[in-house]
């Protein structure tokens, strides 16, 4: 009797700034609970996780490393000012940074596990899909969330982060072969917020940061998240987890506090555990 051949399970991670330390606590509860991955697809954060799983880095390496920038010092040896009209920080020392974890020849025909990272081009307002060439030059373009970061050039396309179009890129894993995906959402679901009732999603507080500053970043946050809970929609994850996050960890904010957001991932990772089962017995 022939054995029925192992079905492809793509990971889809979505983008989310320090947020999405949440995902390297889903990865640990895969890693101890071996749920196979075989395909990983994600956006900004999402994208930089994914890309560290897909080229074998240890997770317990992940941790070790998003605990160690919480320092104010090595976030500040991150930052260099960019004086220009289309972003604030050139993204340079981000860049080295990725590099220095997977090296800056590492290209994606050399990583164990397929993966594609998101991101959308500022001239035709399309969402490009990245899956060929060196990794760390489509991970700078995913994360280039617009006016933080310069945009970058590829060709004839101008890169910024793909969570302008597609923060959680379900569809970009079962397009390119899986035939079931989990999903992880780590942005606040507003579109679950109703006018005059206690909110669910709480605003993105941002110290230090003037209040129209603020104020602009959590309007662009309830568009993406609306946008994510349509396409989520329209092509479903199997299984979607949202780790419970507090609204003080955000985008830029909250790098300090990695090991309580790896700790909400892998709780709501356990959570999922029951529904990823039934999906894998489904495929053997």
């Amino acid at each position: 009797m022939l054995k029925k051949a192992v079905k492809t399970i793509g990971l889809a991670l979505g983008g989310g700034g320090a947020r999405g330390l949440a995902h390297i606590g889903v990865l640990k509860v895969f890693e101890r609970e071996k749920i196979p991955i075989h395909l990983v697809t994600g956006t900004s954060m999402g994208g930089v996780i994914g890309a560290l799983l897909a080229a074998d880095i240890p997770i317990a390496d992940m941790e070790a490393e998003a605990c160690n920038l919480g320092g104010r010092r090595k976030q500040l040896k991150l930052v260099d000012i960019e004086l220009s009209k289309s972003g604030l920080l050139k993204g340079e020392r981000i860049y080295q940074l990725l590099a220095s974890y997977l090296g800056e020849e590492l290209t994606f025909e050399d990583l164990r596990i397929p993966l594609a990272v998101v991101a959308v081009d500022y001239h035709t307002g399309r969402e490009i899909v990245l899956n060929e060439g060196r990794i760390v030059d489509a991970l700078r373009a995913t994360i280039s969330v617009p006016g933080a970061f310069v945009p970058v050039k590829r060709g004839n396309l101008l890169l910024v982060d793909g969570g302008v179009l597609n923060n959680v890129p379900v569809d970009v894993a079962y397009d390119l072969g899986a035939q079931a995906v989990i999903g992880v959402d780590v942005l606040p679901n507003f579109p679950q917020d109703k006018p005059a009732e206690p909110l669910e999603a709480l605003p993105v507080k941002i110290p230090a940061i003037s209040q129209s500053i603020t104020e602009i970043m959590h309007i662009q946050m309830i568009m993406i998240s609306e946008v994510t809970e349509l396409r989520l929609k329209c092509r479903p994850p199997n299984v979607l987890i949202r780790p419970d996050l507090p609204s003080s960890i955000g985008l830029f904010v909250g790098f300090d506090r990695a090991q309580e957001a790896i700790a909400l991932g892998e709780a709501a990772a356990e959570q999922a555990l029951p529904p990823i089962r039934a999906m894998i017995g489904r495929f053997s």
